[in-house]
């Protein structure tokens, strides 16, 4: 088992917790949507000092990636505002209590993803055991050094290296290569 030294095991929170179990407690809370718990946890944070109420946002910023991810994209634009939101107050200040309230009650009601910190987990893994990238042959188009040597031009990079997938729907992609092809054949 791996050991490293955690700063938060040697604070006290007001109450008289160890930091790093309510740290602890704050995500595992949110990710069981456990709303009133949660709060309770932020809440100790928040009063502790503002310290811990600063590393309670990054925990929440975390959060927002780790645990809710693909679920809602948008988690992390959200708790970003807050956070930077609440420091138009003073710490202590009843208003500024109310920015950590909305952000811990909307990370408890979103729908939870946790593929980002998987994929995470099995990259560092993976790496670990020697796994590295593999440069394909049309990722060498005409921005790279050896795409330029092996001859990799503009026509190259229109049908092959600007590839996309899934194609958004209903955007003027089409109409737009058909042009510049055109513009292309007639130079």
């Amino acid at each position: 088992m791996t050991t490293y030294y955690d700063a938060w095991q040697q604070v006290t929170t007001k109450n008289g917790f160890t930091a790093d179990e309510i740290i602890s407690g704050l995500q595992k809370s949110i990710r069981r949507s456990d709303q009133e718990n949660a709060l309770a946890m932020a809440y100790e944070m928040y009063i502790t000092s503002e310290q811990l109420e600063d590393y309670m946002w990054k925990r929440l910023l975390v959060i927002s990636v780790e645990d809710i991810g693909f679920a809602d994209t948008n988690a992390t634009l959200i708790i970003r505002n807050l956070e930077q939101t609440r420091k138009d107050f003073q710490y202590g200040s009843f208003d500024r209590g109310l920015f950590m309230i909305q952000a811990v009650r909307y990370l408890c009601k979103c729908n939870k993803d946790r593929s980002s910190d998987l994929m995470l987990n099995i990259l560092r893994e993976e790496f670990a055991k020697g796994r590295a990238p593999v440069i394909e042959d049309h990722m060498l188009d005409m921005h790279t050094r050896q795409g330029r040597i092996n001859g990799k031009d503009l026509n190259h990079f229109l049908h092959v290296a600007s590839h996309v997938e899934p194609l958004a729907k209903d955007t003027q992609h089409q109409e737009f290569f058909t042009r510049l092809q055109a513009i292309l054949n007639n130079q």
